[in-house]
């Protein structure tokens, strides 16, 4: 079978909270706007009303003027934001080096399956996949790599603030390294052409994003948006000005996340903490925390120190000054997008959850919420290993201790599940507690005493009984061993660590189409496939 779908709960890889989502837990409910197969009526409404003429002209003007020099941009899905029918669907994520991890193709494929399944709807409303890269993050040793058959590639620079202005040098460099791993098949020669228009050829980290991300999705209609600009972050002034006065977020956020607590009726972690103020500083090469400050405020780690009604004014003068943390974005974006749906994995669903009270503050709809597509692919060649080896998908989820005990019972010519010897021991002790009960009650003492030694004993021998066999079965021990390593590198999950570069090599430009075809965003299990 090319494709089995898991339950998330038995995999066991997400968040608790993220898990819940997916359930549709009715404690949640009134935390957040559930993903649906069709639009929310409510929400095409109150954007509308939200977002003016002038706000969606800017909007167009600053994605249009990002396009300049791009060859075939989407410009029908552009041009259809200045309308008061257009609306968006969108994904966000870090500027990882030639896209990263897989599952960084699995967000944006979930964004343009979802619009264009909504625009077979036909309703009058033009609905756009929207990419919003983050360009303002400075954890730039977070994205300066890839994992391409276990080699990674890795980008040395030392400049710092936000990684979508990072120049571009050295990543020449980088390609040569990256070639001689390669060869010379007509699949690496076009990842080295990729790699060469947009990085070589763009001056910096952002404009290359942009430019590799079209080359893979643009003609789908992927729309992709750099919001560190001064035009965009002008409609934002008001929520800064906000936030800094009084210090909203923080607020908001401590709110939701009591409501949360009370509703699930137990502690839960806050996946981003929020700050008195929710705002960074960019200037330069730095971006660095706003704090309040004696009735004013300061950039951390700096001398600069602000009054309040400078800093007011600095706000107003130059708003592309200031950005907004991992909190605070989903404001932003909310603000100069048309948006209905955030599509996003575990974490960033649970930190939207944070966001309630927050949206609410601020008078903005809340978009539906999404939980990214996760995949794991297979080759025939690894599909028929597991088969041949008796293997399930599911099982392949396991820690890999488990994995090979499970296996080693499977195929061992002894039984080697003492459960029934264990059930048996059970009946036993509860004759002998009874029976200790009726006599004399000091001896349950030594009854219970016995029997924890004894079936200590039973998982000892058990043990043992294991271990013997894996080594008079290592042969298939070692190669199931090394066949989940191939699909879960490094125990993690294979979209978490493996680059698109791997499976491209192997595949050629039928990959990202094979991807387009099997993810469907309406479905809410995992999907495991086997390539062709």
């Amino acid at each position: 079978m090319d494709k089995v779908r898991i339950p998330y709960a038995e995999i066991n890889r997400l968040p608790a909270l993220a898990n819940r989502v997916i359930e549709g837990d009715p404690s949640l409910k009134e935390f957040y706007r559930p993903f649906g197969v069709t639009p929310d009526p409510a929400q095409l409404t109150a954007q509308q009303q939200r977002l003016g003429v002038d706000a969606r002209k800017t909007l167009v003007s600053v994605i249009k003027d990002q396009y300049k020099g791009i060859d075939n941009p989407p410009n029908a899905q552009i041009e259809s934001l200045s309308l008061s029918n257009g609306f968006t669907i969108t994904t966000g994520h870090q500027l990882n080096l030639f896209t990263g991890p897989l599952y960084f193709l699995y967000k944006i494929i979930d964004t343009i399956k979802i619009a264009k399944q909504w625009n077979a709807q036909q309703d009058g409303n033009n609905y756009v996949a929207v990419y919003w890269m983050a360009s303002e993050d400075h954890d730039f040793e977070e994205i300066n790599h890839f994992s391409v058959h276990g080699q990674k590639i890795h980008w040395s620079a030392k400049e710092g603030g936000a990684v979508g202005r990072y120049a571009t040098k050295g990543l020449d460099q980088v390609l040569k390294i990256w070639e001689k791993h390669l060869g010379k098949s007509p699949e690496a020669a076009q990842l080295t052409t990729w790699f060469q228009k947009a990085y070589v050829e763009h001056e910096t980290l952002g404009a290359a994003t942009r430019c590799l991300v079209h080359q893979l999705f643009g003609q789908y209609g992927l729309v992709v948006l750099d919001a560190d600009h001064p035009k965009l972050k002008k409609a934002f002034v008001p929520y800064i000005l906000k936030e800094l006065v009084e210090s909203t977020t923080q607020k908001e956020a401590k709110k939701t996340h009591q409501a949360l607590e009370k509703s699930l009726a137990s502690p839960q972690k806050q996946q981003v903490f929020p700050r008195d103020i929710n705002l960074f500083y960019l200037e330069g090469s730095h971006r660095r925390r706003i704090e309040k400050n004696e009735g004013g405020f300061r950039v951390v780690d700096t001398d600069q120190i602000f009054s309040k009604e400078a800093f007011l004014e600095e706000v107003k003068a130059h708003p592309e000054r200031f950005s907004p943390n991992a909190l605070l974005r989903p404001v932003y974006q909310e603000v100069i997008l048309p948006n209905l749906v955030y599509v996003g994995g575990g974490s960033e669903l649970a930190y939207w959850l944070q966001l309630r009270d927050t949206f609410s503050a601020f008078d903005l709809p809340m978009p539906m919420l999404k939980l990214r597509s996760s995949l794991l692919i297979k080759t025939k060649k690894q599909q028929r290993k597991a088969e041949k080896w008796g293997l399930q998908d599911i099982d392949l989820f396991l820690p890999q201790n488990e994995l090979i005990n499970h296996r080693v019972r499977q195929i061992s010519n002894i039984d080697i599940d003492l459960g029934g010897l264990k059930s048996h021991l059970d009946q036993q002790f509860a004759f002998l507690y009874d029976l200790a009960q009726q006599t004399d009650a000091s001896f349950l003492g030594a009854v219970k005493a016995q029997e924890k030694k004894q079936k200590k004993g039973i998982d000892r021998l058990e043990k043992r009984l294991l271990k013997a066999q894996r080594k008079k079965l290592i042969d298939q021990v070692t190669r199931i061993s090394e066949l989940q390593q191939e699909l879960f590198p490094q125990g993690i999950l294979q979209e978490r660590v493996v680059n698109f570069a791997s499976f491209y090599l192997k595949y050629g430009d039928d990959f990202i189409p094979y991807l387009v075809d099997h993810i469907d965003p309406m479905e809410t299990d995992f999907l495991c496939i086997t390539m062709p």
